[in-house]
């Protein structure tokens, strides 16, 4: 076994012989850290890196960790796997005025993948669409026909503890929302 030595910070110790730099957990592959962090800020992917050395890509993701490199997102940037054709086609569906849930189920796209691609169009963001608001009035008068908060919440196209606790301030709140006269 090597002999132990504690670095000028006086906190890990480095084994006699070994670079600094290089893991030094007993059972582990040698990995040089600055070859690796270097490959990977040049382009190269983790699994890459992780074949040509001959590890796993989980020890190269450590070694990375431990050189304190920042990490890129995994899969590359969004809109990076899509084809032209297909960016085209999300892109006039967007320009179009299409809702983002209808563009993310026909192509199968992510809410960031279309933002990414509009963006790479320069196309201006689009706002947060308008918080929809129940119609208070018609779920009174649904309920004091008989219809059940279930039925209410289906036909309003709302959760059942949503259409409950709108009928429970509607009998429980002032008489203005009660509708009696004040």
């Amino acid at each position: 076994m090597l002999a132990a030595r504690w670095t000028e910070a006086g906190r890990k110790p480095v084994r006699v012989g070994m670079v600094p730099g290089m893991s030094t957990k007993k059972g582990r592959r040698v990995i040089d850290r600055a070859a690796v962090a270097r490959r990977y800020e040049a382009g190269q992917s983790i699994r890459q890196i992780a074949t040509e050395v001959g590890c796993s890509h989980t020890a190269v993701h450590r070694a990375l960790q431990a050189a304190r490199v920042a990490l890129r997102r995994p899969g590359g940037p969004p809109g990076s796997r899509v084809s032209e054709e297909r960016k085209a086609e999300i892109l006039a569906a967007y320009r179009g005025g299409d809702l983002i849930t209808d563009i993310m189920i026909q192509w199968r796209v992510s809410d960031v993948t279309i933002a990414a691609i509009a963006q790479e169009a320069g196309e201006p963001r689009r706002g947060r669409g308008a918080r929809r608001r129940l119609d208070w009035e018609q779920v009174g008068r649904l309920a004091a026909k008989g219809w059940p908060p279930d039925a209410i919440a289906i036909l309003v196209d709302a959760s059942e503890g949503h259409i409950k606790r709108i009928l429970r301030r509607l009998t429980e709140g002032p008489a203005c929302l009660r509708g009696e006269a004040g």
